[in-house]
């Protein structure tokens, strides 16, 4: 059966709806939360900026590292939710669905119009974005850059073939990292992120 992102949306709408005083939404076996996305890359751009251009590289790793993590823990808790079981599960016809599935919950969560290209069991994963909210964002505010700068969707992922290729939680983390050779702040048209096992493992 095809993974119906559709009825993963609608649940992800329907249980939004359910909040705590403090505006956190319990769903998918995580705690979410409204944030804006401007204010979002707004401390990961000024952070960037403030190590300046010679610790560019340095910014960016840590900031990747952090959206992997996060991504590994958050999708670990999704993939033992009870809305995971009733909703994503019955459509999962062999393993590598599950990635469809993170990719249509990512979706459902508004973190962009997320795409599988490729899947290759264990050896890599190809995703194309096509409204990254940290390119646009990027754009909008520092003008074209000279290199990708969609953070969260890259650490995420990695984080995503973690998940089903790395060792069992909570050891398989960085067993993959992502690359992201095009991206729309660098004006091409599309984001792209490619992950694949690094030569040796470490974090970004």
């Amino acid at each position: 059966m095809a993974i119906e992102g559709t009825r993963i949306i609608h649940a992800v709408m329907e249980r939004s709806r359910i909040r705590e005083s403090k505006g956190i939404i319990p769903i998918f076996g995580v705690y979410l939360s409204l944030f804006s996305v401007h204010y979002y890359n707004r401390i990961n751009f000024n952070f960037e900026k403030k190590l300046g251009p010679s610790r560019e590289a340095e910014a960016e790793s840590l900031l990747i590292k952090a959206a992997q993590e996060c991504g590994y823990a958050t999708f670990q808790g999704i993939l033992n939710s009870w809305e995971w079981d009733e909703i994503v599960k019955p459509m999962i016809d062999c393993k590598e669905d599950q990635i469809l599935g993170f990719v249509e919950v990512a979706v459902a969560f508004g973190w962009g119009d997320l795409k599988v290209q490729k899947l290759i069991p264990d050896e890599e994963l190809v995703i194309r974005v096509g409204d990254s909210y940290e390119a646009t964002g990027f754009l909008k505010n520092y003008g074209h850059a000279n290199r990708g700068k969609c953070f969260m969707l890259r650490g995420v992922v990695g984080a995503f073939m973690d998940l089903l290729y790395g060792e069992s939680y909570p050891d398989g983390c960085f067993t993959f990292l992502a690359d992201e050779p095009l991206c729309r702040a660098k004006g091409d048209s599309y984001c792209e992120f490619i992950a694949r096992k690094p030569p040796h493992r470490s974090p970004p």
